[in-house]
């Protein structure tokens, strides 16, 4: 797996709190034993996520000798989160998603939204990602606004559920909607890494299309 370097990635993630790398970071077969070990963790009959299936999947020393553990193992991965954290995150944790339901409404991460918590996320396509089938979008120059909102809704209130985050329900008053949000489209093994301040959502698929990601999430607590 080749990235590029660390300090290149952070001249960008620094400013604009997103980053997408330049190639496909994973080879077919490692494509292929990560959608199998994603099969295998996958509950049966599991449908407490409505748009497919979904796993938490503990941190990235749970899955050493696989390609899981590889990528976000990284020597650049790991770079990247030391210079943008100034030290080591303390939390680590992986997430499976493979979307397919298009029926049920809209998840809250399916609004434009910045998240409550503040976390660095490294995010890979498992299977090819067009606009047709839920590409994870956001807006350009947002990421500087929304550490300012965050911060201030994180003070506003002490409840968590409460915390204002969504941009067209939140703040309608900034005028910014998923029309201006940028899609990442990308084939299989496309890797990018964004801070959550950052406006974004995830996408809706359409159709019989599908998603299958995985993600870690890294936090300084």
């Amino acid at each position: 797996m080749i990235l590029e370097s660390a300090t290149q990635v952070m001249k960008t993630l620094k400013e604009d709190g997103f980053y997408q790398f330049q190639s496909p970071i994973l080879t077919i077969g490692e494509l292929d034993n990560i959608i199998q070990i994603q099969e295998q963790v996958f509950k049966p009959n599991d449908d407490s996520y409505q748009f497919g299936k979904a796993a938490r999947i503990g941190p990235k020393e749970n899955w050493t000798q696989t390609p899981i553990y590889n990528t976000f193992n990284h020597p650049t991965v790991n770079e990247i989160a030391l210079q943008f954290f100034g030290t080591q995150p303390s939390f680590n944790e992986i997430f499976f998603t493979h979307d397919y339901k298009n029926n049920r409404g809209l998840a809250r991460n399916g609004y434009l939204h910045f998240d409550r918590i503040p976390t660095l996320k490294f995010f890979v396509y498992l299977s090819d990602v067009d606009e047709s089938n839920g590409p994870f979008r956001y807006i350009p120059n947002s990421y500087k606004l929304g550490k300012r909102l965050r911060v201030e809704a994180n003070s506003s209130t002490n409840v968590y559920e409460k915390i204002p985050n969504r941009l067209e329900i939140d703040y309608p008053e900034l005028g910014y909607t998923a029309d201006n949000t940028v899609p990442v489209i990308g084939p299989a093994g496309t890797m990018f890494v964004f801070h959550s301040d950052l406006f974004h959502m995830g996408g809706e698929v359409e159709g019989s299309g599908f998603r299958r990601i995985m993600r870690i999430h890294l936090r300084s607590e």
